[in-house]
């Protein structure tokens, strides 16, 4: 059985903008991409809100630092893949960084993950999934979360995430899957997915998954 880890942020977590609650199981996009892969696979969910990739955030309690967390997670879930899908976050307006830096840290996010894996846990051969993160939509003005973001221009911002993360994934050897492109944020606020997003996502991701272990 291939075990794939899903490690990301409110979007993965399944963050329903509706009613600030959650998802079920199965509209979550990992959920949904267990039922599509079927038997043979087992998938982890492993999404946090306000998640970003090496930006601590003293206020949400300075916990949300996936670089901090991604070892440990790594050594107690043994992933055969890890799907990481993060930045989202991290364009909040607090850290003011622009996507190729946030791209900066997804590479130091990797270089700690390659050497843990092969020098601490001997699997080298873990494979890593790279998912650039839905755009968000507009108008981001209406958005609850808009005071978080610059408003002006965070659409757009959120559209580079595909070429900066396709140029990390090819120098570190990952895998790479563009959601940026192809899958928005729901009209409830602009910045999380909605149901129908969170099928396309796991469709999308099912497919990579495919391509990646053809024999299954």
């Amino acid at each position: 059985m291939k075990r794939i880890v899903c490690f990301g942020d409110s979007n993965t977590y399944g963050y329903d903008a509706d009613n600030g609650e959650r998802f079920d199981k199965d509209t979550r996009w990992p959920g949904a991409l267990a039922k599509l892969l079927g038997d043979g696979y087992e998938v982890i969910e492993e999404g946090q809100n306000g998640r970003s990739i090496a930006n601590a955030d003293p206020w949400e309690g300075g916990t949300k630092s996936g670089i901090d967390y991604v070892l440990p997670m790594i050594e107690t879930k043994r992933p055969d893949l890890l799907a990481i899908m993060l930045g989202t976050n991290d364009l909040k307006i607090k850290f003011n960084l622009p996507v190729a830096d946030i791209a900066g840290s997804l590479k130091a996010m990797l270089m700690k993950i390659k050497g843990y894996c092969e020098y601490y846990l001997s699997c080298p051969d873990m494979k890593i999934l790279i998912i650039s993160p839905p755009a968000f939509s507009a108008p981001f003005s209406e958005s609850f979360f808009a005071a978080f973001f610059d408003e002006n221009n965070v659409v757009e911002k959120s559209k580079e995430f595909a070429k900066w993360y396709e140029l990390v994934a090819e120098q570190f050897g990952c895998e790479f899957l563009n959601a940026t492109e192809k899958i928005s944020a729901g009209k409830a606020d602009h910045l999380h997915l909605d149901r129908e997003g969170h099928r396309m996502l796991a469709q999308m991701v099912a497919d990579k998954i495919r391509e990646i272990y053809p024999e299954r």
